[in-house]
């Protein structure tokens, strides 16, 4: 590679070799930028979105080593092997690790992957390393935070190690942070001026669909086809037999769920931190591998798996947060291909959930901590049972997005964009059954809310819900007698509105900051929310201000929450074998079919590759790159090489092998459904250039072999891995040494 290329340039030429990406995107190139000008930076990108390469290209271009630091062991070790196919050294140190010492930490690997109890437990020996790190990259940074959702107090001690590293760049990474989070990571992290790297929140190829909970039966017969014949796992599309995470509350509940699915024929396991290391890593693999179409799991599992075809996230029960909620799909559909997400709730569920919470303060009691995760949990139980508008609004809303607009024309699918003035994506329940598009009124709930807001201050912001709902609505229980609450002129003033409809009333008011719930302890140790209100509420309470909600939720409109999540129902958008709606699907060419079958056969062949070699290698060979492959239809490895986006010019062997196989398959179905071959490749020569392998070409630019700085990593040919940008590398650091 020629000299004098900027740090951006040279990342490019990285991300080429090893990832087969022709650009960066525009928030990678400005965290390089930021990290190559020696800036901390906060890098906010939904998951899918390409984080990693933020902090696995600048090694490439330094020549030293990213240290990463990350709680989620079994991500770091699916990410280990993945940049080590795409030949990039990499370990990972300490928990899960097998063959890495630490002491080969310097000019042996370019990223370093440890958990932060690791990590602080070797603080002295990593001092020692502090000039072959180039960047201290945090990730799953939002557990730092004590506003975050996830809060570790481990997470706290790395501002140390920062300190003892000699305040190396440092990138601090996440899927989910508001503004208040981001804040509370650079006062912990203690990072000077750091470049905020924001990108959308939104997921548009994920599908967000939330059903009511009834049995197991009816909720999952029609998800995963238990009436129609089985034949393998297909994550071409979605459908019964794609690769789905199911989450569950608690490890009782996974292993029920797995057991259903099993005794129904799906190839299911539960996975929870019950069971030993051993049996989670197998059912790991299994999965990865696709020999296990569904992993029924708490949360130990599905924040720290690294794969990308995942076409089905399902929740069923209860959720902590729209955090939570959003890094649990997130973990669907990180090839870019369409997924589906869906969430059967209940409103008993939404206690169970609060129960957990409260439980948690019970053992450790931090109050603004609980009263923190009470409020994320208010707005997720408002995100689910509210279905009378977009169902992305209130995702964006959260992270402080808003939605876009189109001067005119079709909305994009997946894309929350107003029309007419009313959000709607097309690509969730809500918009699916037109819910969205239906005239959205205003209502005035200042009678309502003052009502009350007087029984909470009744009951002297010392009790739950349960007290002001039963005074509002006239029930006269036996609480309310033993308080002397039934004499109180608060008792019964509320009696136009039933008592499920002031149940349901109270999640609007603390999504509106009118009432904040407060973690509290009872003599005997057991724990509960308690009800106040908010400097907010006191203004309406004294008639300063109204309180009025547009669009009306359904749950206000209707008898309760329950009401409210028997409306939402099943979008009726059928999908066919192609995994299109019936009514593309009746429009598609004999061409179109035969790709969308040659498709199949060659995730089929990848599928059987991966478990023979028991490698995981949909990350380097990913399921957009089959589909180039289905359309251009190349002949020869020379022109898969040439022609398919995505694919690296570095590859070792064992993708080698699977790339061969693969063009073997698409020349045996050309023949078979006399396919034209090549297409449009024409178009996309650039002038004058013959049909040339990459490798050749590199090799005629760049005859001379780089002295290696880590001969022991085995890697394959003049290409090590080490090597790659030397000259480019040595002319950087020189300009940047003199400046």
């Amino acid at each position: 590679m020629a000299t004098g290329k900027s740090p951006v340039e040279a990342a490019t030429e990285g991300l080429q070799r090893h990832f087969g990406h022709e650009a960066l995107r525009p928030f990678q190139v400005q965290a390089i930028e930021a990290w190559s000008q020696g800036q901390d930076a906060i890098v906010t990108l939904s998951t899918g979105a390409g984080k990693s390469v933020c902090f696995q290209l600048p090694p490439l271009i330094d020549g030293r080593c990213t240290l990463v630091i990350s709680p989620l062991v079994s991500l770091m070790q699916d990410q280990v092997r993945t940049l080590r196919q795409r030949q990039i050294p990499a370990a990972l140190f300490g928990s899960g690790a097998h063959d890495a010492r630490l002491s080969d930490l310097a000019g042996m690997y370019r990223v370093a992957y440890m958990c932060p109890e690791f990590a602080m437990s070797r603080i002295s020996e990593l001092a020692q390393l502090r000039e072959s790190i180039c960047l201290l990259a945090i990730d799953e940074a939002h557990c730092i935070s004590s506003w975050g959702h996830e809060f570790r107090p481990q997470y706290k001690q790395l501002g140390q190690l920062r300190q003892v590293l000699g305040k190396p760049p440092t990138m601090a990474i996440t899927a989910t942070c508001t503004a208040a989070v981001r804040e509370d990571i650079r006062r912990c992290l203690q990072l000077i001026n750091p470049t905020e790297v924001l990108g959308p929140t939104n997921r548009p190829n994920l599908q967000l669909l939330i059903r009511r909970r009834t049995t197991l039966e009816d909720d999952l017969k029609d998800t995963f086809g238990l009436n129609a014949s089985r034949d393998g796992i297909d994550n071409t599309s979605i459908s019964s037999t794609s690769s789905s995470i199911v989450y569950v509350p608690t490890k009782a509940r996974s292993e029920e769920v797995a057991n259903w699915l099993q005794s129904h024929g799906v190839k299911a396991a539960a996975y929870h931190a019950g069971l030993s290391m051993q049996a989670r890593q197998e059912r790991h693999t299994a999965f990865m591998l696709d020999e296990l179409q569904v992993i029924v799991a708490t949360v130990a599992f599905g924040m720290g798996i690294d794969k990308p075809s995942i076409r089905r996230v399902i929740h069923y029960g209860g959720v902590r947060s729209i955090e939570h909620y959003v890094q649990q799909c997130g973990r669907a559909g990180r090839d870019g291909e369409d997924a589906e997400c869906i969430a059967f709730v209940r409103p008993q569920d939404f206690q169970e959930t609060r129960a957990h919470i409260l439980q948690d303060f019970s053992r450790n009691p931090d109050e603004e901590y609980c009263k923190r995760l009470l409020a994320l949990h208010g707005e997720l139980v408002a995100f689910l049972s509210d279905s009378s508008q977009c169902r992305r609004v209130r995702l964006l809303q959260h992270f402080g997005d808003l939605p876009g607009s189109v001067p005119h024309g079709q909305p994009p699918r997946g894309e929350c964009i107003l029309v007419d003035g009313k959000p709607c994506c097309q690509w969730c329940d809500v918009c699916l059954l037109g819910a969205c598009k239906l005239q959205q009124q205003e209502g005035d709930f200042t009678r309502e809310c003052q009502v009350f807001l007087r029984c909470v201050d009744a009951c002297g912001g010392m009790t739950g819900s349960t007290l002001p709902c039963a005074l509002a609505a006239g029930q006269n229980i036996d609480r309310l007698r033993a308080k002397k609450l039934h004499l109180h002129k608060t008792f019964g003033s509320g009696d136009f509105r039933p008592l499920a409809w002031w149940k349901a009333f109270v999640p609007h008011l603390l999504q509106a900051g009118l009432l904040q719930e407060r973690p509290s302890l009872l003599a005997s140790g057991r724990s509960y929310a308690a009800l106040c209100l908010t400097a907010a509420g006191k203004a309406v309470l004294q008639k300063v201000s109204s309180f009025k909600l547009c669009p009306v939720p359904h749950d206000l409109a209707g008898a309760g929450t329950a009401d409210a999540l028997s409306k939402v129902s099943k979008a009726q958008v059928e999908v066919r074998s192609t995994g299109l709606p019936a009514k593309i699907e009746a429009s598609l060419s004999a061409v179109d079919c035969q790709m969308q079958e040659l498709y199949r056969r060659l995730s089929h062949v990848r599928q059987q590759w991966m478990r023979r070699l028991n490698i995981m290698g949909e990350a380097i060979i990913s399921n957009p790159i089959l589909r180039s492959l289905a359309k251009i239809r190349p002949a020869s490895v020379l022109a898969a090489q040439h022609y398919v986006p995505g694919l690296p010019s570095l590859m070792n062997k064992d993708i080698s092998d699977l790339l061969q196989a693969l063009v073997e398959e698409v020349n045996k179905a050309c023949k078979e459904f006399a396919l034209p071959q090549n297409v449009n490749t024409q178009a996309q020569k650039r002038a004058g250039e013959d049909l040339v392998s990459p490798m050749k070409k590199r090799s005629e630019v760049n005859p001379q072999k780089p002295s290696c700085r880590a001969a022991s990593f085995p890697d394959e040919g003049d290409d090590c891995a080490c090597c790659l940008m030397h000259r480019a590398v040595v002319d950087w650091q020189g300009r940047r040494a003199s400046s």
